[in-house]
């Protein structure tokens, strides 16, 4: 199968299951909040955030992992892959052993990070819940999926993970409008994660029967501390990751309060809902920018990184649009207005979004180049700055010192080091044009976001026609005046072109 065709039947794949999870995740958190209130729906983002940082002995290997799966998949070398399987199962199998003790030790403190009275409900069982609901997840199967994505198939998860989702979900609303009971609606997610990674796990071996095969082969000692070099590079990457996702939630709850946790954390779903669509593409074309890598030119590489960063300024400067322009009218018409926060939020929150984007892209291409060490140190002033401004500017501006913190902490670090890196080291080139390219990208997105506003604001109804209509008019006017700006542009010829081969000959 052709890279472009097997990056087309993952984006499909991955689109039909994001649109259903999100329609029914929009659903289980309206009827979570009705059934139990902001303040559980706060301690629920507490402590995901938590279980988030303890992940971090994962180390990044995942990523190592599946950069090591790409030649012997191509090379259809069984045995080598037989090898890499067998050692990253031990390694999660240790993996999850670290997460459980590092949860058990941190129990006690776990007061340290609520500043309300949380006694309605005894927040040691429930953190002692989402911690045996990570710890399953590295214990039993979940690495397989690896092998999957490795070898372009990531569909086949894919499909298995939706019907799945969409019996869990269902399951956790049922659970939620009849008991209401938060312990029921908690637990059923623990056992309903080990059916999905069991069943997914039957599925890859029936696919890789050879899975089964005991070879006394184990990587050689050499490997694999160079591989523990890589680890520990991609490591720091992980670490800065998760600092830069999960510790706003752990700040908010401890110098604000679990109230505004929740209310933070429908912003949150909203722009992860968008990122996950957006991740679709990347998800699909992933494995094909580690195969291109092994075997093109230097210039036709560079020229499918130009072409997946326009679409990735393209993706998410649009949403975060919509974020800035729509976002508040959404949630007052979804949840109520009191679960609404001032303007400057949105602003905020939607230029976090469209550099978080870029990243995201750069993070992709860095870790599919097998660039992992060449920029080991840079999270770490990411991580500092990060911690040091959101946790200075939240004594003074609240809700919107910490998001400043955060954006602050990307703009110094990953979106000028990252680039260079890449270029340097991958394309061995200038990464000059790269910059200027960009920041003209910017100004376009700012200059589009402008118009928008403009042309929504002509639509005075309220309610939820008002919304669709400017929704739709958000979308319209923020396309066309892209469509208008960048038609001469190399990069959009070239989509309109795979366009029209791959879609419209079809039919």
């Amino acid at each position: 199968m052709s890279r472009t065709k097997s990056t087309l039947i993952n984006f499909i794949a991955n689109i039909i299951s994001v649109s259903i999870t999100i329609l029914l995740s929009f659903i289980l958190r309206t009827v979570f909040i009705k059934s139990l209130g902001n303040d559980f729906l706060g301690l629920n983002g507490l402590f995901t955030n938590i279980i988030s940082i303890l992940s971090l002995s994962e180390l990044g290997i995942g990523t190592a992992i599946i950069f090591k799966l790409y030649k012997p998949l191509a090379e259809n070398d069984i045995k080598r892959t037989i090898v890499l399987m067998n050692f990253y199962k031990k390694t999660y199998r240790i993996i999850s052993t670290i997460i459980f003790i590092s949860g058990l030790i941190i129990m006690p403190f776990l007061n340290i990070f609520i500043k309300d009275n949380a006694d309605f409900i005894n927040i040691y069982i429930v953190f002692f819940i989402f911690l045996i609901q990570t710890v399953s997840s590295y214990m039993f199967f979940a690495y397989k999926t690896s092998l999957i994505k490795a070898d372009q198939k990531g569909y086949i998860a894919i499909r298995i993970e939706t019907i799945i989702n969409i019996f869990s979900i269902s399951i956790q609303i049922i659970i939620l409008k009849f008991s209401k009971n938060y312990y029921y609606y908690i637990i059923s997610i623990v056992f309903l994660n080990i059916i999905k990674n069991y069943i997914i796990s039957l599925k890859i071996d029936k696919i890789y029967p050879y899975l089964k095969h005991k070879i006394n082969e184990k990587m050689q000692l050499s490997e694999v501390k160079q591989m523990f070099v890589d680890f520990a590079s991609v490591f720091l990457y992980r670490i800065n990751y998760v600092v830069i996702k999960s510790t706003d939630n752990v700040i908010i709850s401890s110098f604000i309060g679990l109230e505004y946790v929740g209310i933070y954390s429908n912003y949150i779903l909203i722009t992860n809902t968008l990122n996950t669509i957006i991740l679709t593409f990347y998800n699909a074309v992933k494995p094909s920018i580690g195969n291109l890598h092994a075997d093109s030119k230097k210039s036709n590489e560079l020229t499918i990184f130009n072409i997946i960063n326009f679409i990735t300024v393209i993706l998410y400067g649009g949403a975060a649009i919509g974020i800035f322009i729509m976002s508040n009218s959404f949630i007052s018409i979804w949840l109520g207005s009191e679960y609404t926060l001032p303007q400057l939020f949105p602003i905020l929150i939607s230029f976090d979004f469209y550099i978080k984007g870029i990243q995201t892209f750069l993070g992709q291409y860095r870790s599919s180049m097998g660039l992992f060490k060449q920029a080991k140190f840079r999270p770490i002033f990411s991580i500092i700055i990060n911690l040091i401004l959101s946790l200075i500017l939240v004594n003074f501006w609240g809700i919107y010192g910490v998001l400043i913190g955060t954006i602050c902490a990307i703009l110094f670090t990953t979106m000028w080091y990252d680039p260079i890196i890449i270029f340097k080291n991958g394309f061995e080139n200038s990464s000059k044009t790269y910059f200027l390219k960009n920041i003209l990208y910017f100004i376009v997105v700012i200059a589009t976001g402008i118009i928008s506003l403009f042309v929504v604001n002509m639509v005075e109804m309220t309610g939820v026609l008002s919304f669709i209509i400017q929704s739709l008019l958000c979308v319209a006017t923020s396309s066309i005046v892209f469509f208008l700006i960048f038609i001469k542009t190399k990069e959009l010829k070239y989509i309109i072109t795979i366009f029209k081969r791959y879609f419209i000959k079809q039919y």
